[in-house]
């Protein structure tokens, strides 16, 4: 980490620089800024501190964490999660999709994805009508038209910890997750503050229950929701471990959806790495990564499977074979069992439309 007293013994150094990892150094640390306006709250043991924020639920707008309710006790059958990589509905995907009348950008992966009992991805933009472009190089807003493509295609959980879902401010930030909910589908990995910006996912899936968190690590750093400012969640070891710990018993199975690495370059980081093992230690099931625009490759790490990029899903101005590829992952589980999973490729085309080369 960036900051020398955040900075994990156990997180080996890969040789790249901070702002490499998307972390520029600080004088004031991330975690002060993050827990900004806690006051004696700061002071307590995080888990402490998370209990004295009272009724988290009554922080969220929306709240991101919601229950399924299984169906028959008597219906075992095991539960199918789908996970994409970043779908970007700005720029020409934005102009394509508001000509059409149709599934785009879904129309030849929409049928594949609704099979699956829970279809979850990466959110990299901003869906809205609100806010102006905050000073960075690429800013990404859809029309809120895209709000209705996007259940079509079974989406039900959507990451918004990424660095483009706060490129239109705060406003359209929580416009964005008072929207998705009533198209059916739950923001994960942000919030109206920290505490609710940290909060879990919970699906119920027949005899199964899975919990999903998500986060973020590529700047700008002003997304990161803090204790009084709405926001997205940022990968901070310490909460990290804190968010598995106080999910582990509600669930059978976590999934940790993460926002890291190094745009193009088809090798994870030593630091992804030992992020990526700091969550399976703490608790977690399977880490799956996005935000490098590449597939990445893939490990087991006690047992438990880390995807480190799963690459891109819906983008455009990718004109290359390698980013035009992309990984999409799918998951067989019964209670705390993984019982099989594959990595599907697709390939983006024109208007930045994706199609599956395998099934």
């Amino acid at each position: 980490m960036a900051d020398s007293d955040m900075s994990e013994p156990n997180l080996p150094d890969d040789g790249r620089s901070d702002y490499q990892h998307g972390m520029p150094s600080r004088r004031t640390t991330r975690r002060q800024l993050l827990l900004a306006g806690a006051g004696t709250a700061a002071g307590l043991a995080l888990g402490q501190w998370l209990a004295a924020c009272g009724d988290a639920t009554a922080l969220h707008t929306p709240a991101p964490t919601a229950t399924l309710a299984s169906t028959a006790t008597s219906d075992t059958r095991p539960a199918t999660v789908v996970v994409t990589g970043d779908i970007m509905l700005a720029r020409s995907v934005n102009t394509a999709l508001l000509a059409s009348h149709d599934r785009f950008p879904f129309n030849d992966t929409a049928d594949y994805l609704r099979s699956f009992d829970l279809t979850i991805g990466n959110l990299e933009c901003v869906v809205s009508s609100l806010g102006s472009p905050q000073p960075k190089e690429f800013t990404f807003e859809a029309n809120p038209r895209a709000f209705e493509r996007l259940p079509l295609a079974g989406y039900g959980v959507l990451s918004v910890a990424n660095n483009h879902s706060g490129d239109f401010g705060k406003t359209a930030f929580m416009d964005m997750l008072g929207h998705l909910p009533a198209f059916g589908i739950m923001p994960l990995g942000g919030g109206a503050n920290l505490v609710a910006a940290h909060q879990p996912v919970i699906r119920t899936i027949r005899t199964t229950t899975i919990g999903i968190l998500a986060y973020c690590e590529i700047d700008p750093f002003n997304f990161a929701a803090t204790a009084s400012e709405p926001g997205h969640a940022w990968l901070d070891p310490t909460l990290i471990r804190a968010d598995i710990q106080a999910l582990r018993p509600k669930v059978d199975f976590i999934l940790v959806f993460t926002h890291w690495g190094i745009e193009y370059q088809p090798q994870e980081t030593g630091h992804q790495q030992a992020m990526a093992r700091l969550a399976i230690d703490a608790g977690a099931d399977v880490v799956v990564g996005a935000h490098p625009h590449i597939i990445q490759p893939y490990e087991l790490y006690n047992g438990k499977l880390i995807v480190y990029s799963l690459g891109n899903f819906v983008f455009d101005g990718m004109y290359e074979e390698v980013v035009r590829r992309g990984s999409i992952l799918t998951l067989t589980l019964k209670k705390n069992q993984l019982l099989a999973w594959k990595l599907v490729t697709s390939r983006i085309g024109d208007w930045g439309e994706p199609k599956l080369l395998e099934g």
